[in-house]
């Protein structure tokens, strides 16, 4: 062991005005101007025995494909398996992944991808040098739940006070050896939902501001993981970018005062482990009901044609009609037992451990990950290395609503089982429990 070295980078993922924007079903037209930059940030953290990366990205999210793609793009400055791709979920950004069919996503930038990002990587790797890390954390709250229940116990989405949010921001410093700053590297759990369905302008949306407020105070790149913000929106008075600079200066100071506060932990060893699991899905329906749901989604496509409604909103109930066919297929051959791949990462930084989720989880699992983590600290990430579907608790399926009903099928997927969340949570505890026991080789 060579000591902690670290090292830092940043690289602009812009993509041309007029791509398609991701986030909303029923957006008015493709972007017409770039508000802010998009962003690649990279982590490099090196101890002499292993390497590690984070790669945090002003994205919606990427699928499978795209991920083993920039694994495969960055494998020269690392092990494929070391890397950890975080999106911030902005709502205001292209799309790029194959299972947003709403949209028709701008394959030549979706292409650039990895070769931009390994870039950015391998400029971060080039500046390693030697680095110690300080940890601390501040009450902070940036979000809504917004499960609502409505007086006929129907779960809208809307504003929901008194259900769970995240209320703390935490973040790590790296510094230099002398003490001089590296990188910012925070997280929270939000979605990057300031900006409405309506908003046709390019932007790393609230969370790319606080990362633009911090890199302005200390002048190195500063880093937003983004959580397990499956049921939380901006707690926002409106719909505008007033709103998303006062939220993100809200997170730049609430990572201000975490890092005043923060102390010395160690920075090694260095580990990191993935996985491909297999989460349960639903039974489809029987054939009967199979049959009327495909007879449905084809005539709510057909009526918005009729109407003449806008033609992304046709778009959008369209790409749901290929699913609606699979599950007829699926319930006339009487399919059980199906499973959805679902990526699980632990990484180790010493005292602080990262677990990546590749799917929009809700936020409890990300406090029994924790609480059941063998490390000090520990962040549970949604949106990382692929972003699969949403998962819900137990409680929130029987409860219904958008993402417990609705938000699989605009993934192409049957709902996950109920049981599905907590499969999740055990692997994550399995492999943060390998990851802390591992101090040599590759692992």
């Amino acid at each position: 062991m060579n000591g902690l070295s670290a090292g830092a980078a940043a690289g602009g993922i812009t993509p041309r005005v007029g791509v398609d924007l991701s986030g909303y079903a029923a957006r008015p037209g493709p972007s017409v101007a770039m508000h802010d930059e998009l962003w690649c940030r990279a982590l490099v953290l090196d101890d002499g025995a292993r390497r590690v990366a984070i790669a945090a990205l002003d994205l919606l999210g990427v699928d499978l494909e795209l991920d083993a793609a920039i694994r495969e793009a960055t494998s020269a400055y690392l092990p494929p398996e070391h890397l950890l791709i975080n999106c911030s979920h902005t709502h205001a950004g292209p799309s790029v992944t194959r299972l947003d069919r709403r949209v028709a996503a701008d394959r030549g930038y979706v292409s650039s991808l990895p070769s931009r990002i390994a870039a950015v990587v391998a400029e971060a790797a080039s500046r390693l040098a030697p680095a110690a890390l300080r940890y601390g954390s501040t009450p902070a709250r940036i979000g809504i739940n917004r499960r609502e229940r409505t007086p006929d116990e129907r779960t809208i989405i809307g504003r929901n006070p008194a259900g769970i949010v995240d209320d703390e921001m935490r973040a790590l410093a790296v510094n230099t050896a002398d003490g001089g700053p590296l990188a910012v590297v925070f997280h929270h759990a939000c979605h990057g939902t300031t900006l409405g369905g309506e908003n046709r302008l390019i932007s790393a949306e609230w969370m790319g501001a606080a990362c633009a407020c911090l890199e302005q105070r200390t002048g190195v790149p500063a880093l937003f993981l983004q959580g397990c913000a499956g049921q939380t929106n901006p707690d926002a008075r409106e719909r505008s970018f007033g709103e998303v600079a006062r939220l993100g200066q809200s997170a730049c100071e609430a990572v201000v005062r975490a890092l005043a506060a923060a102390e010395p932990i160690p920075g090694g060893p260095l580990a990191a482990h993935r996985e491909s699991i297999a989460l349960p899905l639903q039974d489809p329906p029987d054939p009967k009901q199979a049959r009327a749901g495909l007879a449905a989604a084809e005539a709510a496509a057909a009526r918005a044609r009729s109407e003449g409604a806008h033609p992304y909103w046709v778009q959008a109930l369209e790409s749901c009609l290929p699913l609606a066919r699979q599950i007829v297929e699926l319930a006339d051959r009487g399919a059980t037992e199906l499973t959805l791949p679902f990526a699980v990462q632990a990484m180790r930084m010493g005292d602080l451990a990262l677990v990546g989720l590749s799917g929009e989880v809700f936020l409890e699992f990300a406090r029994r990950i924790a609480a059941a983590s063998p490390f000090p600290h520990t962040w549970a990430l949604g949106y990382s290395n692929g972003c699969e579907c949403y998962v819900p608790t137990a409680e929130a399926f029987a409860e219904g609503g958008y993402e417990a009903d609705d938000s699989f099928r605009w993934y192409g997927t049957l709902p996950l089982a109920p049981e599905a969340g907590e499969r999740m949570a055990e692997a994550a505890v399995r492999m943060l429990t390998e990851v802390k026991g591992a101090v040599a080789g590759n692992g």
